[in-house]
């Protein structure tokens, strides 16, 4: 049996009113989504991707130790953030001076160290403190998304 045309066009419509109510949702009620209904970006990105493979006991001991550990490398993020500037403001300066540009290029690769650094010692207490098989599954969606 054939549907007709009528029902047809009632389950199109009825589909396009659907999308259009989750459209509106995600429009006007942006805050019933993590992130606003973004995908987080940059470390916190990261860090979701890498909570999305874990199992609850594991993504739960993970997110507590970086969140603990937040303070410190967001501050030497935010310190290298500033340092980008200066970089900026070095190469458009007249009179130009190679000095001054060396030393906010080493400004920044410092402040980046730093932050690298930071950033690193919270994930590797994150990484240590959870299971084998949640660094299982960590190193597994590693290689996963590098192919």
């Amino acid at each position: 049996m054939r549907p007709s045309a009528g029902t047809l066009t009632r389950a199109a419509l009825g589909a396009s009113l659907a999308l259009n109510l989750v459209f509106a949702v995600l429009l006007f009620w942006p805050g019933l989504f993590p992130e606003g209904g973004r995908r987080p970006r940059g470390i916190r990105g990261m860090e979701a991707r890498m909570e999305r493979v874990l199992g609850p006991e594991d993504r739960t001991v993970f997110q507590r130790i970086m969140e603990a550990n937040r303070p410190s490398y967001e501050t030497a993020q935010r310190e290298m953030r500033q340092a980008a500037p200066l970089i900026g403001q070095a190469l458009g300066a007249e009179p130009f001076s190679e000095d001054a540009l060396r030393q906010a290029l080493q400004a920044g690769r410092e402040r980046w160290q730093a932050f690298s650094e930071s950033y690193e010692n919270s994930l590797a207490k994150a990484t240590a403190a959870i299971s084998p098989e949640g660094r299982r599954r960590l190193l597994s969606d590693l290689r996963e998304n590098r192919e």
